[in-house]
């Protein structure tokens, strides 16, 4: 009898119990996928995506709210190797359709997808990837946000393998791959550094993609996020006269001017700037300054806005 009252009391105590689904995922959140052939993809809702725009350029801040247990549970506490994507979208009925990416530098048209390609390659893939393990798969959670999920088996419909690759994945495709003007790549391995970048449809040839900012993940798992683009690196400064041509390294879509001075000791921020402006093309471009006098040295620091 004792048995059985503690058997019902339990039940009861399991009923009382919220059984909460803890991924909700929503356009605009943004997902953090691990994977690696041979293995199960490890998937993490992160939130929404707004929590790291609008910051000030250099603004840094450690991702939290996933657990890098489940990750080095599935690969092993040294992640070198080990494939890493950041993905976020917007509602494709958004007044402003977005899609946030992790990927290499791309040439200057790779991103620049059509109005129907945006829609059917990056909103459909990153939306599908957040909504399909809760439906129809309905994917048991790993723990808290995140999904361990095996391409091969009996969830593997809602794999991010199996999404990404159009449905026909078989454990030998090339993933790592998107598509939009051109194919380009949304992952990268750990340990190293991820470029996050803002994408929107080809509307017009004036709206650059944009990045957004820089994910760091070490061996072990730390993920950090630094806003803004990459520091430029000054290549050379050639003379003619009284015009120097300053050559410094580029990131797409971000606009570069440069700050002058002849005189150090004053804050480099009190410098003057060039009215002269750039868009970066990812490549070392140049902007032509006309120095303040032809007989004193002139010194530059590049700015990007």
């Amino acid at each position: 009898m004792k048995k059985i009252i503690s058997l019902i009391l339990g039940l009861l105590s399991l009923l009382a119990t919220p059984q909460v689904r803890a991924w909700s995922y929503s356009d605009g959140d943004l997902l953090l996928i691990f994977r690696e052939s041979g293995y199960n993809d490890v998937e993490y809702d992160l939130g929404s995506v707004t929590n790291l725009l609008g910051y000030t350029n250099g603004y840094a801040t450690a991702i939290t709210g996933w657990d890098p247990s489940i990750v080095t549970t599935e690969f092993g506490p040294d992640l070198t190797g080990v494939n890493v994507i950041l993905l976020a979208v917007t509602s494709s009925t958004n007044a402003n359709p977005t899609a946030w990416l992790t990927s290499t530098d791309p040439n200057t048209t790779a991103y620049r997808a059509s109005q129907s390609a945006w829609t059917s390659d990056l909103h459909a893939t990153i939306a599908a990837i957040g909504n399909k393990p809760i439906s129809p798969f309905d994917v048991p959670t790993a723990e808290a946000n995140a999904y361990s999920i095996n391409p091969n088996g009996q969830y593997g419909g809602a794999a991010y393998d199996t999404i990404a690759s159009g449905g026909t994945y078989t454990g030998t495709l090339s993933i790592g791959k998107f598509g939009g003007n051109a194919p380009f790549t949304v992952q990268q391995t750990a340990p190293g550094s991820l470029d996050f970048w803002a994408i929107q449809p080809a509307i017009a040839a004036s709206v650059p993609d944009q990045l957004i900012g820089t994910f760091t993940i070490t061996a072990d798992g730390a993920l950090t996020f630094v806003a803004g683009p990459r520091p430029s690196t000054i290549a050379g400064v050639n003379h003619a006269g009284n015009v120097s041509a300053i050559q410094f390294t580029t990131t797409i879509g971000t606009t570069y001017s440069v700050a002058y001075t002849n005189q150090l000791g004053f804050t480099t921020t009190a410098w003057p700037v060039d009215v002269n402006t750039l868009v970066g093309d990812g490549r070392t471009d140049t902007i032509n300054h006309t120095n303040l006098s032809s007989g004193n040295a002139e010194f530059y620091r590049v700015i990007a806005q």
